[in-house]
């Protein structure tokens, strides 16, 4: 199934932090406080929607010390055929975002979700999140890579390659203002666990002795989706739109 799934960022921040689009400025060297809510017009996971088409709004704040540890929570809110606009869940994070270099950006982080009871989220059977995420940037091409481990009944693995280039348009340099479109691509790899369960019978002489339940398990990893974007960043100042 093909679909378009438009994600649009209202962002006020304590500082700004957007070195990358405008000013080289680390934003490891001060406290950064953020808050914002995010609309998102269809809920996906790693490409699985649900059948009641949910979408929502998210909002959230975080806070980020000098010395790169910071902490962020998310509020979702969904709705669908079936809900009206209510809370379903909620995420916490903590982490290290690395210092800002010339070339590359990265942070370790570990995740916690929180669901209310009977949540229709797609991810709903995730508990707890932990990975890494680093970027080489150059002017040519963005590489990318993460890497993480998903925590419910089973452990997952998971791999997101990617690419992407930022193009800037300075509107205004005294009070800044600028504008960023940042094509990218993404590949989500990750194992996936099956079971298959049967019963086995035992016979001699075509008469049955016995019968057996057994249940084999395997893992396999796989490609489980793959993204292309185009944000588009507007930054005025302290303040952040994105779409």
């Amino acid at each position: 199934m093909k679909q378009i799934t438009i994600t649009i960022w209202l962002l006020f921040t304590g500082i700004i932090t957007w070195h990358s689009l405008y000013a080289q400025t680390d934003s490891t060297k001060n406290n950064v406080f953020s808050l914002g809510i995010n609309g998102v017009s269809r809920f996906q996971y790693f490409g699985r929607t649900d059948s009641l088409q949910s979408r929502g709004m998210i909002p959230y704040i975080g806070y980020q010390h000098k010395c790169g540890l910071y902490a962020q929570g998310s509020f979702i809110f969904i709705d669908n055929s079936t809900t009206s606009l209510s809370y379903t869940g909620a995420l916490g994070e903590i982490g290290y975002r690395f210092p800002t270099s010339d070339h590359f950006t990265g942070n370790l982080y570990f995740t916690k979700l929180f669901y209310k009871d009977n949540s229709t989220l797609v991810q709903s059977a995730l508990k707890y999140q932990s990975g890494l995420n680093a970027a080489y940037t150059n002017k040519i091409i963005n590489l990318n890579f993460g890497a993480d481990l998903k925590f419910s009944n089973k452990t997952d693995v998971g791999i997101s390659p990617g690419i992407d280039h930022m193009f800037i348009i300075k509107i205004k340099n005294k009070n800044p203002i600028a504008l960023a479109i940042d094509p990218a691509a993404y590949a989500y790899f990750g194992t996936q666990n099956f079971s298959k369960t049967y019963l086995e019978k035992k016979s001699i002489f075509f008469i049955p002795i016995s019968q057996q339940t057994i249940t084999d398990n395997s893992v396999k990893f796989n490609l489980l989706s793959y993204e292309f974007s185009v944000p588009i960043v507007f930054v005025m100042g302290k303040f952040n739109a994105s779409i």
